[in-house]
């Protein structure tokens, strides 16, 4: 059960986010400029914009896998940009991210892939179950990917199913928040559809 105190506290919450990028030619490019915004639980917010906008590095902003040059990031009430290393990567264990170029090690089968996130954090490993690859399976089986898929490397399956995949491994330790990057982008109307559902 989540403490009064904390179910009270957004989600999120960003205060005045500023990130720029020094372009090749020495000028500067402002992804994210004076952004503040609060996101409660059980919303779901999504960004549009065109190719370029800064919504990706809004995104990783959000879990501090890039700093911000300024302003703050609070998730579930705890200000991640004042937190050290170590406390900020305990922070992270509560928050699940599929990132738009999946990121699977190609020489893992899927399920080993899906289950990466346990093998690296007690707490997500808990967060997983009594049996985690029986949580794994379950995943894999809701997203209709591959029944031998645990057997093979991921170089096999399709785009779509490696998408699919990703999208597994971020749900395996049952975050408070997911952050998704593009996560539709390789599926077809059908997979989409019922990838959406099940977020």
């Amino acid at each position: 059960m989540v403490p009064e105190t904390v179910a009270q506290e957004p989600l999120i919450r960003l205060e005045n986010l500023n990130k720029s990028f020094v372009l090749a030619d020495g000028g500067r490019f402002d992804a994210v400029r004076d952004v503040s915004l609060t996101v409660n639980r059980g919303d779901a917010l999504g960004l549009i914009g065109r190719s370029g906008a800064g919504k990706s590095t809004l995104l990783r902003l959000m879990n501090l896998l890039e700093r911000p040059d300024s302003g703050r990031v609070f998730v579930s009430g705890q200000e991640l940009t004042a937190l050290g290393k170590a406390q900020l990567r305990d922070a992270r264990q509560k928050i699940g991210m599929i990132f738009q170029q999946f990121n699977l090690v190609p020489s893992l089968s899927l399920e080993d892939n899906v289950l990466l996130p346990c093998h690296f954090s007690a707490v997500r490993r808990q967060r997983a179950g009594s049996n985690p690859r029986a949580t794994a399976r379950e995943l894999l089986q809701a997203l209709e990917l591959p029944a031998d898929a645990w057997q093979r490397p991921v170089t096999g399956l399709s785009v779509g199913q490696q998408q699919r995949a990703a999208v597994a491994r971020a749900l395996i330790g049952r975050p408070e928040l997911l952050i998704a990057d593009e996560p539709t982008s390789a599926l077809d109307s059908r997979n989409r559809d019922r990838l959406l559902s099940l977020l």
